[in-house]
């Protein structure tokens, strides 16, 4: 059973570290740096990723996802606007292909349905979530070369 919960600093971010440390661990499997180059990295990614998250999604709802009371993985949404963002959805890999983004994304998607919002969110070019995004009826609606940005959009009520 797959469920979330709201994020608590103290007590999940050294999850929220492990979870980004895993989701680049195969891009950076071939560069040929040092670990500890490698950790420099991966700190000053992090600490940016956090910044630009806030900047851009002051109003972020971020969730801890949970498999059996175990963190498995985040999901952070931004419903400020006309849409609803879905900023970031990250699995740890052993649960990566096993329908849990799936599942997260239907339940998004039954929430914007209700409240008649489109889903939007930006993806990595080359990045494999990109073909779930398409199953679940994301469509393109621009590309600015590094990511792509996707709608999904609620069935219009009679």
């Amino acid at each position: 059973m797959v469920h979330t919960r709201p994020f608590e600093h103290e007590q999940d971010e050294a999850f929220i570290w492990e979870l980004y440390c895993s989701t680049r661990t195969e891009e950076m499997a071939n560069w040929g740096w040092s670990e500890s180059d490698k950790l420099a990295f991966l700190q000053s990614q992090y600490a940016m990723q956090q910044q630009s998250y806030q900047m851009q999604f002051p109003a972020q709802n971020h969730q801890i996802i949970l498999r059996s009371g175990q963190p498995i993985g985040r999901l952070i949404t931004d419903a400020r606007g006309d849409a609803l963002h879905l900023v970031d959805l990250s699995l740890l890999p052993a649960y990566r292909g096993q329908g849990v983004g799936s599942s997260i994304i239907g339940d998004l998607q039954k929430e914007a349905q209700s409240f008649q919002l489109p889903i939007r969110l930006h993806v990595l070019q080359g990045n494999p979530a990109f073909r779930l995004y398409e199953r679940l009826h994301f469509i393109v609606t621009d590309s600015t070369g590094l990511y792509i940005q996707m709608e999904w959009q609620p069935v219009p009520q009679k």
